[in-house]
């Protein structure tokens, strides 16, 4: 038989005392010393019950931040802010921007204003009346043209150095010199449509950008300040 089949019966009788109950049952005889043996024992709690709180210790881990050191590489670290900026996320100083681009060297004046490539100039056996003059601020030169189109001629600047004057020009048989600024009108019974090339030595400090061209009443006029 359990102990426990009759704990409820067993406790009363033994007035609530569990030790009492627990010599009762296990020895029921009642001339067994032991059956009521007065043991003194502290009273017993009884049902109740004691409530013990218990309180949960957690121990604090210190965070340790370990730091590691990388080389910047800004083109990997944009960052786009929610303005729409981007904006680099290190502390590093922004490169430097890079140099600009040399002037060309080599550029086109007429009948308009280009970039082009160096080459070679061949001077031509005949040219037109070509006279250039120099003054402390400017430089000119002058080409006369008689009946000549103005999209048939070219006025370039090679390595900023050297002018050359070229294009197709109209060989008069039987004209000589005519006056300067004066337009020329002739009885030539033979015009010959002639290519020609020329090209002058720019004196210092002609600012190249500052370059004017004007053609009117067939002279060509080439006018470059000086610094």
């Amino acid at each position: 038989m359990s102990m426990f089949s009759r704990f409820d019966k067993d406790l009363k009788c033994a007035d609530g005392c569990l030790h009492k109950a627990a010599d009762m049952f296990f020895h029921p005889i009642k001339e067994d010393i032991f059956h009521d043996w007065d043991t003194k024992h502290p009273a017993f709690p009884g049902p109740k019950l004691t409530k013990v709180r218990l309180e949960c210790k957690e121990e604090k881990k210190e965070e340790v931040k370990v730091v590691v050191k990388e080389e910047c590489k800004c083109i990997e670290k944009v960052v786009v802010k929610e303005c729409g900026e981007c904006c680099c996320c290190c502390n590093c100083a922004p490169p430097p921007p890079p140099p600009p681009p040399p002037p060309p060297s080599s550029v086109r004046i007429y009948p308009c204003f280009m970039v082009i490539d160096k080459y070679d100039v061949v001077e031509s056996e005949w040219a037109p009346t070509l006279k250039d003059y120099l003054a402390d601020k400017v430089w000119q030169l002058h080409a006369y043209l008689p009946d000549v189109a103005k999209d048939k001629i070219i006025v370039d600047i090679i390595e900023n150095t050297t002018l050359v004057i070229r294009g197709e020009g109209v060989f008069h048989t039987h004209c000589g010199m005519w006056p300067e600024h004066v337009e020329h009108c002739c009885d030539c019974t033979r015009k010959e449509p002639t290519p020609f090339c020329r090209k002058f030595t720019l004196p210092a400090n002609c600012k190249i950008k500052e370059a004017r061209v004007e053609f009117e009443k067939e002279v060509l006029v080439v006018r470059i300040h000086r610094g």
